[in-house]
């Protein structure tokens, strides 16, 4: 099991490094919340802001979500778990960020908890991956010899249903939906500013919360994230209705792997699949 207080200790120390060397204007981390179930994002501009750093089991924010709210800062701080660093490199291969503008802290962790029910997500829903992909500095050893659980393991019940089943599944389950956009205020990949939802010229889809327009709205932004969802959960653990979104998610993301041998964000070298184009690639998308 991780040892968070050693990881926040690490934290800290290289957060102080970078901003009193000044190699970077602000670390983006966690700090507490209103209780310690629920530390909240941060960014840490001076010194003395790194004594508010926390990081602990509760810490499941995808903090590469922030990573564009300063587009001023030549260089930024991140800390990132396996899901926040499979994020960044998405974001590094659409060009929205500079791997050479970034340092990456890099969290190795395992016993990570959703605040809400207490259960361990590690295997639910952050792609089974423990290390970060890609990093700068480590703050903790390497996690060797955990049980592997395959992402899509949570997925054996979904696809027994038949395209009846999932239909009236997936209606029931949106029908639910206040339209909050919390879903896509947690993703780091919905960065795009108008979010098509948000247009009116032309107009998508009716903004209130009703099933056709909940329907529209969840099905573009399921396939807007096909072969980008780094498989975080933060989705489904913002949902304040408990919308299952991290299913629909992960179908995609198993087909898009099966069909194309990549899964989203785990190497710089890639490109997305549905931006890449190579003889060999599966044509079952097509059918």
């Amino acid at each position: 099991m991780t040892d968070f207080k050693q990881i926040e200790n690490n934290l800290k120390k290289e957060a102080k490094k970078l901003l009193e060397s000044a190699e970077v204007p602000v670390v983006l981390a966690y700090t507490r919340g209103y209780d310690e179930k629920h530390p909240m994002p941060f960014a840490a501009k001076s010194v003395a802001d790194v004594e508010k750093i926390v990081f602990n089991e509760y810490c499941n924010f995808n903090m590469a979500r922030y990573i564009m709210r300063f587009p001023d800062a030549a260089k930024i701080a991140i800390a990132a778990k396996a899901a926040d660093s499979r994020a960044l490199v998405v974001l590094i291969q659409e060009e929205k960020v500079r791997r050479e503008d970034l340092v990456i802290l890099g969290i190795p962790a395992s016993g990570m908890k959703d605040p809400k029910t207490d259960q361990l997500i590690d295997s639910r829903t952050t792609g089974g991956l423990y290390n970060p992909v890609e990093y700068d500095i480590l703050l903790g050893e390497e996690i060797r010899g955990q049980k592997t659980v395959s992402p899509y393991a949570v997925l054996a019940d979904y696809e027994a249903m038949d395209k009846e089943a999932r239909w009236a599944f997936w209606k029931g389950q949106l029908d639910k939906c206040i339209r909050c956009y919390a879903c896509r205020k947690a993703c780091p990949m919905c960065y795009c500013d108008p979010c098509f939802i948000d247009q009116n010229k032309p107009r998508w889809a009716d903004k209130a919360p009703q099933s056709p327009g909940n329907m529209m709205y969840h099905l573009t932004r399921f396939h807007h994230l096909a072969g980008r969802c780094i498989d975080c959960g933060e989705c489904s653990r913002a949902c304040p209705v408990g919308i299952p979104l991290y299913l629909f998610h992960k179908k995609v993301a198993k087909e898009c792997e099966e069909m194309f041998g990549q899964a989203a964000g785990m190497k710089l070298e890639d490109k997305p699949v549905l931006v890449d184009f190579r003889v060999e690639d599966s044509d079952q998308i097509l059918k």
